[in-house]
């Protein structure tokens, strides 16, 4: 059920039959020239609707978290940087007050690469709640699957970009879209980086996304958690 469409008995109504959290993680962030600053809570959103039609009655679908840790871009304009440990502490929050709904299983739904680590350190944090909790990047996920449809993969490359053809099409400047390709030869943090590696914001090839593969992309995505979280329930029933 969509957290937001749902009245307060409703609630108390559905609570005895939904025993799973979706909750979509972004961040608003620089994608180019071509690509909104909301890239990261548009795919995550999406994806999370898509579950919803799939799984409606047994998840609580909720709105997405739409800041994150953009460390990286964080000098582009309009990327908003939040640091990592106030992000896990605010997701913490949000999920350990949903646990007292009875919550037995929750899905970190990421769309940020920045998120990952802050991500994977509440979710353990969360198992002292006795919670399952999956924590989903999609693009590191199912990468290989991926790049079978969209091969020119990156930041706001084919893949995201692809993907927000197909969500929100109006958002896209195709004609800004080009081809920048990172070669990165040290695993080094230094000041700057990220107008050193990103010099346009993005990388990979967008100049070849389309509406067609994101299309391809939602529904592999969606279908590979659908299993993962079937799995989840199975091991857990």
């Amino acid at each position: 059920m969509r957290l937001t469409d749902v009245h307060m008995k409703n609630f108390e109504a559905y609570k005895p039959y939904i025993d799973t959290l979706i909750l979509p993680i972004g961040a608003i962030e620089a994608h180019g020239p071509h690509a909104p600053l909301g890239t990261d809570v548009l795919i995550p959103q999406q994806i999370a609707d898509y579950l919803e039609g799939k799984l409606s009655g047994r998840i609580w679908t909720a709105p997405a978290i739409p800041y994150g840790h953009c460390a990286v871009l964080k000098d582009f304009p309009g990327t908003i940087d939040v640091p990592g440990r106030i992000l896990a502490d605010y997701v913490h929050a949000v999920v350990a007050s949903f646990a007292r709904f009875d919550l037995k299983h929750v899905v970190l739904l990421n769309g940020h690469g920045g998120n990952s680590a802050a991500l994977q350190e509440v979710a353990m944090r969360l198992t002292e709640l006795k919670l399952d909790v999956l924590v989903s990047n999609y693009w590191l996920d199912y990468r290989e699957e991926i790049q079978e449809i969209a091969p020119g993969v990156g930041h706001g490359g084919e893949d995201e970009t692809s993907l927000v053809l197909a969500i929100a099409p109006n958002t896209v400047d195709l004609s800004l879209a080009g081809n920048h390709e990172i070669e990165v030869d040290t695993r080094a943090r230094f000041q700057g980086m990220g107008q050193s590696l990103y010099p346009e914001g993005f990388s990979g090839n967008a100049a070849a996304a389309t509406e067609e593969k994101g299309a391809r992309l939602l529904q592999l995505i969606g279908d590979r958690l659908h299993q993962e979280i079937t799995k989840m329930w199975a091991r857990n029933s």
